[in-house]
């Protein structure tokens, strides 16, 4: 038997992209699983092909930001399969911004979904383990949230927050038998990358600076890899590791580089709106 054979597993955002690669990885470990997601034909559409292979899958719609759905959805869970072994609060979205274009909107949004959303699912699920004696839980951030991410501003804050909020409750939960982690990858090729929100910058000009996507599969492979290792932070890529250590180890070096590529950017923008 495998590390995640016959457990029970909750996946947030799991109709697409970082998500569905989870829900994909864990059953080919053996895994049981529940997909949630606000997109309720995207959900399903991953639970049926994985029930046509065999896979104990199902799926729910969730609304990760209304604390009653996800309350609600751990409530069932445990009531269906009469435990919860590991969490993933995937759910999120992406802003593109600089600090001051950052509309009121887009940080509602962002706390409402990157961080209240983590939230509340950790929250539901922490409580059910607690009783429990056992489980596990992965929350997505992303290497913005481990260094400084320009024209990404509001969105490395809040995934910043996601960090916090987990390296945090692993201290606490883990007096109750729960282990806590964040994943934390560079860019990767999902539906949430490609729509995402651009504001006072063309989603082309931001695209151009961005490194090459890594896929779903590849991050969700390593995420499966730092469960088993229970590590605290999972980074993920190149371009989630470098960050990482480069801010952790030599940060004004860091911080050098990102000014004077930022001000490389900003100064081709301007030329090219002068044009």
């Amino acid at each position: 038997m495998g590390y995640f054979t016959d457990k029970v597993c909750v996946v947030t955002g799991g109709g697409s992209g970082i998500g569905e690669a989870m829900v994909r990885a864990l059953a080919k470990e053996g895994a049981r699983l529940v997909i949630a997601d606000i997109n309720e034909m995207a959900a399903k559409r991953v639970s049926d092909s994985l029930r046509a292979k065999g896979v104990d899958a199902c799926s729910k719609p969730v609304d990760v930001t209304k604390r009653v759905q996800v309350d609600a959805l751990i409530d069932e869970v445990v009531s269906q399969y009469g435990r919860i072994d590991l969490m993933v609060n995937n759910a999120g979205i992406v802003v593109v911004s600089e600090m001051e274009d950052t509309l009121d909107e887009d940080w509602d949004r962002l706390v409402e979904v990157n961080i209240k959303g983590v939230a509340y699912g950790l929250r539901a699920a922490f409580q059910r383990m607690k009783k429990q004696g056992f489980g596990q839980i992965l929350n997505t951030a992303s290497s913005s949230g481990l260094a400084p991410t320009p024209l990404f501003t509001a969105y490395s804050a809040s995934k910043h927050a996601v960090v916090g909020l987990s390296t945090a409750s692993r201290i606490e939960g883990a007096a109750y038998g729960i282990k806590i982690s964040a994943l934390c990858p560079g860019v990767v090729n999902t539906p949430v990358i490609k729509n995402n929100v651009s504001r006072g910058l063309k989603r082309t000009e931001v695209e151009k600076g961005v490194p090459t996507m890594m896929s779903p599969e590849t991050c969700a492979r390593a995420a499966l890899i730092g469960l088993r290792r229970n590590k605290a932070i999972i980074p993920v890529g190149l371009d989630g590791y470098i960050p990482y250590l480069a801010n952790r180890f030599v940060p004004g070096l860091y911080s050098a580089v990102l000014e004077r590529g930022y001000g490389i950017f900003r100064k081709r923008v301007k030329e090219k709106q002068g044009a």
